[in-house]
């Protein structure tokens, strides 16, 4: 079936990557009727519909186009993965992968050089954005849950958190422990719609999170450290990103607050499994090496 249809799976490609058959036409530099007479000879052979049009140059993919696309972006990604590893530059591999920023910051920068002596090349994207990993570039995702479906996830750590405010803003508000936080305490959360942490950390002192109305909304760890020490207000930081450079001036309350688990995601593909487990291994290994530095 493959090579009856392999000729036009390119042109196909490239209108569903761009969602516009003008678009497609100029990436692959060949005229708009080229790119139509394709999806036309493909769409006959398959025997349904790839794409939906629409007003102007915009087209939608089809639920069937849209499954299609995914297979052969998956396929694609590893043809073009395996002809890398066989020419000149045979002896790299130089794969994708997504990260949230802290974290990234702290254990996967600095295990980049390590994986180049182990012949793997990492390009790193550091972004606290949720990434429709299916969709995108990458070959792996770092992310603190399983919820994507038709991905393999490694897991790699549970970072502890700590909950944090600056010694000043603890003495001005005279708190010591989390049952001295109320109304008049401004907590900086990541979300004020969905924190798992937070609403944890609430409910075991039978309180509840969404009734807190004080709250900042500061999305990463970097932000929060700087809000806290600032005397912002009390936030929930990683322990790991808490060390003797910068813990200097900040109140760290006696309170046991829920882990944070973290995976390596991939999609099932020859790549992703040949380096996965190297990957992970390097992580959790500068992990486990951070975690145990005396602060």
């Amino acid at each position: 079936m493959l090579r009856h249809l392999a000729n036009h799976l390119p042109y196909f490609s490239a209108v569903a990557k761009n969602l516009s058959f003008s678009n497609a036409a100029n990436e692959l530099a060949v005229s708009q009727p080229s790119i139509s007479y394709q999806i036309k000879c493909l769409e006959e052979k398959l025997g349904f519909q790839l794409f939906i049009r629409g007003q102007g140059n915009k087209v939608e993919l089809t639920n069937k186009g849209s499954k299609l696309f995914q297979e052969y972006a998956i396929l694609e990604r590893n043809f073009n993965q395996v002809i890398f590893d066989t020419q000149l530059n045979q002896h790299r591999t130089k794969l994708e992968m997504t990260a949230p920023v802290d974290l990234g910051v702290k254990f996967i920068a600095p295990m980049l050089p390590q994986l180049e002596m182990d012949k793997l090349i990492i390009n790193l994207d550091l972004t606290d954005e949720v990434v429709d990993f299916k969709k995108s570039k990458f070959d792996f995702s770092v992310r603190n849950n399983t919820n994507e479906s038709g991905l393999e996830y490694l897991s790699l750590m549970a970072a502890k958190n700590i909950l944090v405010c600056s010694e000043q803003y603890a003495k001005t508000n005279q708190l010591s422990k989390f049952d001295d936080i109320n109304e008049l305490h401004r907590i900086i959360v990541r979300s004020s719609v969905k924190s798992n942490t937070w609403e944890k950390l609430f409910l075991k002192h039978s309180k509840h999170f969404h009734l807190h109305k004080n709250m900042q909304v500061i999305n990463n760890s970097f932000g929060l450290y700087q809000a806290i020490i600032s005397n912002a207000g009390i936030g929930i930081l990683p322990e790991y990103f808490v060390d003797k450079t910068n813990n200097n001036g900040l109140y760290i309350f006696d309170e046991s607050v829920s882990e944070t688990p973290y995976y390596l995601a991939y999609q099932p593909t020859y790549v992703a499994k040949k380096w996965a487990t190297l990957i992970k291994t390097h992580i959790t290994k500068n992990f486990e090496y951070l975690r145990g530095v005396d602060y």
